[in-house]
């Protein structure tokens, strides 16, 4: 297979909404191609993706690494990820600590490295994983990351994360206002991102922002937004949300220390959960967060 047959290959399977297992093996060999003929990360990490799709782990790290060894900073942040939450069963603070810090090197890359991987690596010291307890070091390098970060224009970039980490540091000093008009904006950020792609850990970090947020400053219904049901559901009660005309109930319940949130007949563990599945008329909830009115607490039926 030459190269322009592979990537004709890759191209095609793309563009195929109805792929065959036959059309899986040739795009897999297009990508070893591509690999062996011009050595690229980005087709090593490529491949990786595919098999984390297929569960294939060790193939995912196989190919991680290949990416990791040519300096792919993408790799890094994904193997650092990997061993960190233990993604794939298996937890590896030591493993996480050598490709956050490797990843977070500017060195390695000629830029200024990866903020994934230095507020990663800020964490391991904040929390005592694989290194001793740092509070000082972890400061230090929130506080710089964040200045790397707060004039960020794409929404790939870490700024919710790292946001959310440094008003934690501004609380601590007393800057409750300015530590609340940052979570504000993280929150206005992470809501594009997760309009886009509504992954997990993303939706996690919304919940920790607002709910955060909320601790720092009275809640206003007037102002409020989809996402400030991260705050109102975690009293029980019945909630509702505005699209156009059509009202919209939440039911929250508890029981034994455990709530429970029913939407439109359905039930799911927590507001976080309601975000990555939920849909209405076939789109994700997080898809048209701003076509909702403010969420308000109401009387419950009967």
């Amino acid at each position: 297979m030459t190269t322009a047959d592979a990537l004709k290959i890759r191209q095609d399977y793309y563009d195929n909404e109805k792929k065959t297992a036959d059309d899986e093996f040739m795009y897999t060999e297009a990508l070893t191609t591509l690999i062996r003929e011009s050595g690229k990360p980005e087709y090593m990490a490529e491949l990786a993706w595919y098999y984390c799709g297929l569960k294939r782990f060790d193939l995912e790290i196989k190919y991680l690494e290949m990416a990791a060894e040519c300096g792919y900073g993408p790799a890094y942040e994904e193997l650092g990820y990997m061993w960190y939450y233990g993604q794939h069963g298996e937890k590896d603070y030591k493993k996480a600590f050598v490709y956050y810090t490797k990843g977070a090197d500017p060195d390695r890359f000629g830029n200024p490295g990866s903020l994934w991987c230095k507020y990663k690596l800020a964490d391991m010291y904040r929390y005592g994983c694989a290194v001793e307890v740092d509070i000082e070091r972890y400061v230090k390098m929130i506080e710089e990351a964040y200045e790397e970060v707060k004039n960020a224009q794409y929404l790939n970039e870490p700024y919710p994360e790292i946001a959310l980490r440094y008003a934690g540091i501004l609380n601590e000093r007393g800057r409750d206002d300015e530590a609340a008009a940052l979570l504000k904006r993280a929150k206005r950020f992470l809501a594009e991102r997760l309009a886009i792609d509504p992954f997990w850990g993303h939706i996690e970090v919304m919940g920790r922002i607002v709910r955060f947020l909320y601790k720092l400053t009275r809640y206003v219904k007037q102002k409020g937004d989809f996402y400030d049901l991260f705050y109102l559901t975690e009293t029980p009660g019945r909630y509702m949300v505005k699209r156009g005309a059509k009202k919209l109930y939440f039911e929250v319940t508890e029981e034994n220390g455990e709530k429970a949130l029913c939407y439109d007949g359905r039930w799911y563990r927590k507001f976080s959960d309601f975000c990555q599945k939920a849909t209405i008329d076939g789109v994700k909830f997080t898809s048209i967060y701003d076509e909702f009115s403010e969420p308000q607490r109401v009387a419950q039926k009967g």
